[in-house]
């Protein structure tokens, strides 16, 4: 049976099916129109209804005058109920509160009105600028149950975001339950698919699964190696909810295979010693098995240094040793690189020792940072990232990421914490901005500037362990 698609106006989207949920951020008024009236005027054309729910920057006025400019007939259209537009509060807010079933179960109401009036469906439109903090959880829960509502229903839904009321945690929470996002990058217009997300899933799953089956049929006799390798499977599950370790977990699983290998072939090479039965033959099968045991050891390493990643508590701060966080990220990094390619060089200050800090959270930052770095690098034959800590005035510590790549290129340098900017094809573009937010959480600041030695220093402060309350905990501020 054929999926029956509708036409969008939006050139970048294309025609959509039915049942379709996507989203739009926004910057201005002009952003928001370049949309919205193609939008609109495609769903009048194919003969479906359309509902508009308006608000700031819009006004209901100026979304007429806009439409009135480019659809034939739009008299006609407002006149017999087609288009039906309403302040965007009214719509998702009754009492001055927002409620889930009431605002869901309208939708439905108005597909079944307009299916009786022979619509080919429901168009719809919303815009989020009423939505205020309190509402945030309510309404992100909706929109998680907007995908079961309009599946299999001949309902299309756009939400609208306006970009600068949306900080990093809140374009994740979008991004994530909807189908697909609508952006302007780089001045024109893209698509960013939440797919992509799904089939990266599915990819460490299926590597996880061969891991799993590797351990359980070809080290049984090294247990207790065996008991770490196969914990990877659990942890590995956990990566994709720290948004750095996606692009990491298939290096990660690499490098697992690697120690992995070569367990296997000293275990197989050891029992054949074995049986042989000669002294000899028994002394060099001793030092086989140990050699497997070292690897499986290796191994054992990488996968702590991730569980540690991706348990910790992330809600309280603490003091915490920079130095060894600073080298624990980076052997994280450098567990899905070559250490012939790459190379990490440590500064630390004396007097830079603890941070008050939710230890987590920081190292996703730095894992962040130094992924970046060695990426910017990777068509150098020379790949080095230094590492350095200094002691401020202010009961501040820097911490300074430089490496000695080509440097940011100028078109998004003014722009490169802003979400959805990226110098990377594949990438979203939302790692630095999702940093930046986790350094202001911490009282710090986050900048990039230009490596006098060539390449880019990222330079971002900590509150040094001095400031912590006094039983050394406390929860890091709101928003």
């Amino acid at each position: 049976m054929a999926i029956e698609t509708r036409k969008t106006g939006i050139d970048v989207v294309g025609d959509i099916p039915w049942g379709t949920h996507f989203c739009l951020f926004y910057e201005t008024k002009e952003d928001l129109l370049d949309i919205l009236i193609p939008y609109c005027k495609a769903g009048l054309e194919s003969d479906e209804s359309f509902q508009w729910a308006v608000a700031d920057p819009l006004t209901i006025e100026e979304a007429k005058d806009a439409l009135k400019g480019a659809v034939p007939d739009f008299d006609r259209y407002l006149a017999d109920s087609s288009i039906e537009m309403m302040p965007a509060c009214d719509c998702y807010l009754h009492g001055g509160a927002f409620n889930l079933e009431r605002v869901a179960g309208g939708w439905l109401k108005k597909l079944a009105r307009a299916s009786a009036r022979g619509y080919a469906g429901v168009r719809v439109t919303g815009d989020t600028a009423w939505l205020e903090k309190k509402d945030w959880k309510d309404f992100y829960e909706y929109e998680k149950r907007l995908n079961d509502i309009v599946a299999n229903q001949r309902l299309a839904v756009l939400c609208t975001y306006p970009l600068a009321a949306c900080g990093a945690d809140e374009v994740m929470d979008v991004v994530r339950t909807h189908q697909f996002a609508v952006v302007k990058r780089h001045g024109s217009w893209d698509v960013i698919e939440t797919a992509g997300h799904k089939q990266a899933k599915e990819e460490i799953k299926r590597l996880n699964d061969e891991l799993e089956q590797r351990v359980v049929e070809r080290t049984s006799q090294l247990v207790q190696a065996s008991e770490a390798l196969r914990e990877a499977q659990t942890e590995l599950a956990h990566v994709n909810r720290v948004t750095t370790m996606g692009q990491l977990a298939a290096s990660i699983a690499h490098e697992i295979s690697q120690p992995l290998t070569a367990v296997v072939n000293s275990v197989n090479a050891a029992k054949r010693l074995m049986a042989c039965g000669d002294h000899a033959s028994l002394m060099v099968a001793r030092e086989v098995a140990d050699e497997a045991a070292g690897q499986a050891m290796r191994a054992s390493e990488i996968i702590r240094r991730l569980r540690q990643f991706v348990t910790r508590d992330e809600t309280e701060r603490r003091i915490e040793e920079l130095p060894s966080m600073v080298e624990e990220a980076g052997a994280l990094v450098l567990s899905g690189v070559a250490p012939f390619l790459a190379r990490l060089n440590f500064r630390f200050d004396d007097r830079a020792t603890d941070v008050w800090v939710n230890r987590v959270q920081i190292q996703q930052v730095l894992v962040n940072l130094i992924r970046n770095a060695f990426e910017a690098m990777a068509d150098q034959d020379r790949r080095e990232v230094t590492l350095a800590t200094r002691l401020l005035d202010n009961d501040m510590i820097e911490i300074t990421v430089a490496d000695i790549g080509p440097g940011i290129p100028g078109d998004i340098a003014g722009r490169l914490f802003e979400p959805f900017v990226s110098s990377k094809h594949d990438g979203m573009g939302l790692g630095l901005s999702i940093s930046r937010s986790i350094i202001e959480a911490h009282d710090g600041q986050l900048v990039a500037e230009r490596n006098p030695e060539g390449g880019t220093v990222f330079r971002f402060t900590l509150p040094s362990g001095g400031v912590a309350d006094d039983d050394g905990t406390n929860r890091l501020r709101s928003g």
